[in-house]
C-alpha cells in the first residue's frame, strides 16, 4: 500500500525531470504507480544482465555504464531527446543505492544540468520509509505503507549553469530535512 503525499499537483502533459532519492527496489514501481506523466528512467546499465527483469529493463530504460564517459554522454544526449519528445526523465541522483546506514548519499551533477540545460522543471521526491520497509541488502521486507512525498516542482530557469551547485545543494536539503523530521515524529 501506498501513502503519497503531494505538496503540488503535477501537470502530466508536463514532461519533469523527476529526482529521488534512492532507497529500494521498490523506488522504480513506486514512481510509476505515483506520477502521472510519461516518463523513462536514467539506469545503471549492468541491471539489464539480470534474467527476466533486466530485458523488460533494457526496453523500459535509458542505460548507462558510469566507468564510460562515452556511455554517459550517449544515455544523456538519449535522455535530452526524449525530453525534447515531451518525455520526462527520472534520475537517481546519488547514482545508485547507498548503503543500509547512510540515510541520503552525496548527489552527482547530472540531473541538475539536464535540468538547466533542458530548460524542464526538476521534481523532488522523498521516499520516508521504503528503506525501513524493504531494504536493498536483504530480501526480507517488512509490512506497511510505503510513505511517499513529492515536492512542488522547481520551476526551469530557476537555477542556471554558474549556480548548479547550489541548485544541487537545495534538492539535497528538501529531501534530506523532509527524511529527517520523517524520522523524528516515528
Amino acid at each position: 500500500m501506498l501513502d503519497v503525499e503531494f505538496e503540488e499537483n503535477l501537470n502530466p502533459n508536463q514532461p519533469y525531470l523527476i529526482c529521488p532519492n534512492h532507497v529500494s527496489y521498490l523506488d522504480i514501481p513506486v514512481i510509476f504507480s505515483i506520477i502521472p506523466s510519461v516518463f523513462v528512467f536514467v539506469g545503471k546499465k549492468s541491471l539489464s544482465k539480470l534474467p527476466v527483469f533486466g530485458w523488460v529493463y533494457k526496453k523500459t530504460m535509458i542505460l548507462v555504464d558510469r566507468s564510460s564517459k562515452r556511455s554517459s554522454y550517449q544515455a544523456y544526449k538519449h535522455a535530452s531527446q526524449r525530453i525534447a519528445q515531451g518525455v520526462g526523465i527520472t534520475i537517481f541522483p546519488e547514482g545508485g543505492i547507498p548503503d543500509s546506514e547512510v540515510k541520503l548519499q552525496r548527489f552527482k551533477n547530472g540531473a541538475f544540468r539536464m535540468a538547466i540545460e533542458q530548460n524542464v522543471s526538476l521534481v523532488p521526491i522523498t521516499f520516508l520509509n521504503n528503506k525501513r520497509l524493504m531494504p536493498c541488502d536483504s530480501l526480507e521486507g517488512r509490512p506497511g505503507k510505503l510513505k511517499v512525498f513529492v515536492h512542488k516542482p522547481i520551476e526551469a530557469g530557476t537555477y542556471t549553469q554558474e549556480t548548479i551547485h547550489e541548485f544541487k545543494d537545495f534538492v539535497y536539503k528538501i529531501i534530506n530535512d523532509k527524511l529527517t523530521y520523517y524520522e523524528s515524529r516515528r
